[in-house]
């Protein structure tokens, strides 16, 4: 089946590129100058007791070794234990995980939700100035950067109005109302700023649509301007739109971290900021890997989504 085929390949890249981003981001977390074990114990310890440190953690083992000891855990799910709590490195982000994945799961529906009409409005009102209003918004959204967006709803519906707290996170298991009252600003914070980015390519993908001769002969037929774009627009700019929020993901997990220091959740953000603060090297090489691999997922599920969407890259596939 040449979709089979096609699906089969773009596994193999997810899997060999997974492989090659996990040795470079080992070689160069190993490549930041220091010595883990020196700092750990600080300037004043014998060069032995560094030494003896340095062989407890295997940091005087040939790379190559701990590589694949590495890999072989994570295969395993055994990120390694912190050198500092001697924590596994799963305990840590496993809690973590989930405020990261509520903020961006919650997002991207949202960011499309706001995106897909003000675009489809913006489109049809283009000659108009609501419609020149709606473009003229979706600019300041997207120039706007994350965290001076963060701050600025937390002045205006936590400290003036008192809506929403403005930190301190309840788990959704111990307080559904008390978690989502916390979700709020954060989730907010990136869907207005997700939104009027995706809503200006949503809109150019509208625009070249009222160009084309199907819609032009489809409101020849009877159809309302309204109905031919919803119909024809939105099935015409699915993979151009899927590609985009593909590669929106990325961004939604590098705001998330500057989100949940903003809003002081504990995330998987935080977490990486503290490992760096405390040189924590083994903490900060599982969640760097795991946030690449979230990406690199992303990105294979985006092109197996293509293959579903457009038939001509079915028929591209034999």
């Amino acid at each position: 089946m040449p979709v089979l085929r096609a699906a089969l390949r773009r596994l193999t890249i997810f899997v060999g590129t997974v492989l090659v981003a996990s040795l470079v981001i080992f070689l160069i977390i190993q490549a930041l100058p220091g010595d883990v074990a020196q700092v750990t114990l600080g300037v004043g310890a014998s060069p032995d007791d560094v030494d003896a440190l340095r062989q407890k953690w295997g940091l005087d083992r040939p790379l190559i070794i701990r590589y694949f000891e590495w890999l072989g855990g994570m295969l395993h799910g055994d990120f390694g234990a912190s050198y500092l709590k001697g924590q596994p490195v799963v305990s840590q982000i496993t809690p973590r995980l989930a405020v990261t994945l509520w903020i961006v799961g919650l997002s991207i529906p949202l960011s499309l939700l706001v995106a897909i009409p003000m675009g489809l409005f913006s489109a049809m009102m283009r000659r108009r100035w609501s419609g020149a209003l709606i473009n003229a918004l979706s600019h300041v959204g997207l120039a706007m950067p994350v965290f001076f967006l963060g701050v600025l709803l937390t002045m205006v519906f936590a400290v003036h109005l008192g809506w929403f707290p403005a930190n301190r996170y309840v788990p959704i298991t111990k307080s559904v109302s008390q978690w989502a009252s916390r979700m709020v600003l954060p989730v907010m914070t990136l869907v207005l700023v997700q939104g009027c980015f995706l809503a200006r390519y949503v809109r150019a993908g509208f625009i070249d649509v009222l160009g084309e001769d199907y819609y032009r002969t489809a409101r020849a037929s009877g159809w309302t301007k309204w109905r031919g774009l919803v119909r024809h627009g939105m099935r015409n700019m699915a993979t151009s739109l899927v590609t985009v929020v593909g590669l929106q993901i990325s961004s939604l997990l590098v705001g998330a971290v500057l989100i949940e220091e903003v809003f002081v959740l504990p995330g998987l953000g935080s977490l990486l900021i503290d490992a760096v603060g405390s040189r924590d090297l083994v903490v900060v090489q599982g969640v760097v890997m795991l946030l690449v691999f979230a990406v690199l997922l992303i990105n294979f599920l985006v092109d197996l989504a293509y293959l579903w969407i457009d038939p001509r890259l079915r028929r591209g596939a034999a």
